[in-house]
């Protein structure tokens, strides 16, 4: 039994040693055929990546070889074939772990059966797949199929990437409209027919879809043609649809000022569905008074004087919330004849729009025929309003004498503001740690906070430009007045050196307006240190090993043999008192049964002293 347990030791001896001298060098070389008879063997003992397309080469670096990147490579093998010197040396690819390359150079160093050979193949594109460059080396006609590992090459791993659930936007309001009309050239007279030229503007933030407008007209006109509801093309933001539309003047008019109400219905996307909205408005005509009461006619009424507004002003494009503003208007007395005087203007901004530190009236005595008047208004638009046009209604009382005749008449007027909401949207620089490593994974963050008072809507943040990380892009979604927060990236420093690159944040204001902003980065990126051999050595475990320190086992273990020491010498001591006192009693004891006790003590004494010489 002992002979087969030990035949069958050997034999496990033996395999483990022929697979150690298998597995001794990495690389692997496959033996082809050899139609001399001999065969070519030849041995891979390195290799080099000479150029690498990310960053220059350098020896003392290690470099991650990923998906898509171009390297060049010098491979050194050893041959220990004994073919002829005269034989030739080539090379060239199989299909291994890299696409395309060119075999440039094949260079031998070294004698006839050690021979050193150095390939370089340039042009190497990394698959993402495997690990290895895979060559066909042929010397005479044997050859050898080797297979270097390049242990620098990533293995491309798809992403395990699972979409966020996409935040649902907030609705936006209904759009606003403006409606208007041209310029007239004259009041219309009674029994006239005039061509009014109607004009729908978008100012909201959608797109009025399949819009219809429907028109009301005073008791003195009537809508030529029977049909006042009209069909307009979409309104885009921002844009407007004119009209042509006749209207016919009753013979009976006992209004100077005239009007038609106008209402657009109309569908838009609110960013979450498609819903239907609504804008009203009043187009004002001049008109003529007729003599139904028989006081006047055609030839001998005058034009009646009417005022328009002919320009306005709010200081530019448009007023941002909580801002003050003058508000700015010029009114003309249209008729060419006739003054206006006791005029009355009256101011309103809604809710929104408020009359700062001034009355909302102003009186002006006489306005001359033809004759233009200025109104300056200084207003206040409320924080809380949010962006879209504000209305603003202007109304006029007056009188006028025509034919020593004193007549009043009014005019309404409504013009709008643009008020928008100020970008108040903070992000903080971002926050770099101060130490970096080379192949560390570090967080860099940027805080925010809406101090605006609408909603901030898609927040997003990405990298830009040369930058390793696991999440490049953040969704961070709508924020709400007041709300803050945090945006972090995972960020691996691939290579020591000074690393830049920018972090974008898109979002849309509170006006519905696109905004982005770029934040550079710059991280200087340390090289990995060596680590210490002494880090390994078993000593390490205890500190005070280290040479130069302090032993503190020693002192212990003197300490330790000082106690024990001390013990058995006081128990000797102990036990020599015990035995002394002991021999004393038993010497008295004997002077005692001898009455004086001396001759026995003597003899006692030396009987001792011979039992001690015979011990001795």
């Amino acid at each position: 039994m002992r002979k087969i347990l030990k035949k069958g030791l050997i034999l496990c001896m033996a395999l483990a040693i022929t697979l150690t001298g298998m597995s001794a060098f990495a690389f692997a070389a496959t033996e082809g055929p050899d139609t001399t008879g001999g065969s070519a063997r030849f041995e891979v003992t390195g290799y080099t990546i000479t150029k690498f397309n990310k960053v220059p080469t350098n020896t003392l670096r290690t470099y991650t070889i990923t998906k898509g990147d171009t390297v060049d490579i010098l491979v050194t093998i050893k041959s220990n074939s004994t073919v002829d010197e005269s034989d030739t040396l080539d090379a060239s690819r199989l299909v291994d772990s890299f696409s395309g390359g060119t075999i440039d150079k094949i260079a031998s160093i070294g004698g006839q059966k050690s021979k050193t050979i150095e390939i370089l193949v340039t042009g190497l594109k990394y698959k993402g797949t495997g690990q290895s460059l895979k060559l066909m080396v042929q010397k005479g006609t044997g050859y050898d199929n080797i297979e270097v590992p390049i242990s620098e090459a990533k293995v491309y791993t798809e992403p395990d990437y699972t979409p966020s659930e996409p935040s649902t936007p907030d609705p936006i309001p209904a759009p606003k409209a403006i409606i208007s009309r041209n310029q007239l050239s004259h009041d219309i007279k009674p029994g006239e027919t005039m061509t009014l030229n109607i004009t729908v503007k978008n100012v909201g933030k959608a797109v009025m879809q399949n819009p219809i407008i429907t028109l009301t007209p005073s008791d003195a006109l009537t809508v030529v043609g029977g049909t006042t509801a009209f069909q307009l093309n979409n309104i885009n933001i921002g844009k407007d649809v004119t009209i042509a539309v006749q209207v016919r003047a009753l013979k009976t008019i006992q209004s100077a000022t005239q009007y038609i109400d106008a209402e657009v219905e109309y569908d838009y996307y609110n960013r979450v569905s498609t819903t239907s909205g609504s804008a009203k408005g009043r187009i004002t005509i001049p008109a003529k008074l007729s003599g139904a009461a028989g006081e006047q006619d055609d030839e001998t009424t005058s034009p009646i004087p009417n005022i328009i507004v002919t320009k306005f002003n709010y200081g530019g494009q448009s007023v941002a919330a909580g801002s003050n503003f003058n508000f700015s208007f010029k009114f003309k007395n249209t008729s060419s004849e006739l003054n206006i005087d006791n005029i009355v203007v009256t101011v309103d901004g809604g809710e929104n729009l408020l009359l700062n530190g001034t009355s909302n009236s102003f009186f002006f005595d006489k306005i001359k025929a033809g004759h233009s008047q200025v109104v300056k208004v200084p207003m206040k638009a409320l924080k809380t309003v949010t962006g879209n046009a504000q209305p603003v209604s202007i109304n006029f009382k007056y009188e006028y004498v025509d034919h020593k005749k004193r007549t009043q008449a009014t005019s309404d007027i409504k013009l709008s503001v643009p008020v928008y909401q100020p970008d108040r949207f903070e992000i903080s620089k971002p926050v770099v740690p101060e130490y970096i490593t080379e192949g560390d994974e570090i967080s860099i963050t940027l805080n925010y906070v809406n101090k605006s008072k609408t909603d901030i809507a898609n927040v997003e943040a990405s990298l830009e430009g040369n930058v390793q990380s696991s999440s490049p892009m953040q969704t961070v979604g709508n924020l709400e007045p007041g709300k803050s927060g945090t945006i972090a990236f995972a960020i691996t420093a691939a290579a020591a050196g000074e690393s830049s690159f920018d972090i974008k944040v898109s979002y849309e204001d509170g006006n519905g307006d696109s905004k982005e902003r770029i934040f550079p980065v710059t991280m200087d990126v340390q090289a990995m240190q060596p680590s210490d051999p002494g880090m390994d050595d078993p000593g390490m475990d205890n500190p005070d090993a280290e040479e130069g320190g302090f032993n503190w086992w020693i002192v212990v273990a003197i300490v330790a043999v000082l106690g024990i020491a001390a013990v058995v010498i006081l128990k000797k001591r102990k036990k020599a008192k015990a035995a002394k006192k002991e021999q004393e009693l038993w010497d008295s004891w004997d002077d005692e049964l001898n009455g004086t006790g001396v001759a026995d003590s003597k003899a006692n004494t030396a009987d001792a002293g011979n039992e001690n010489k015979g011990d001795k």
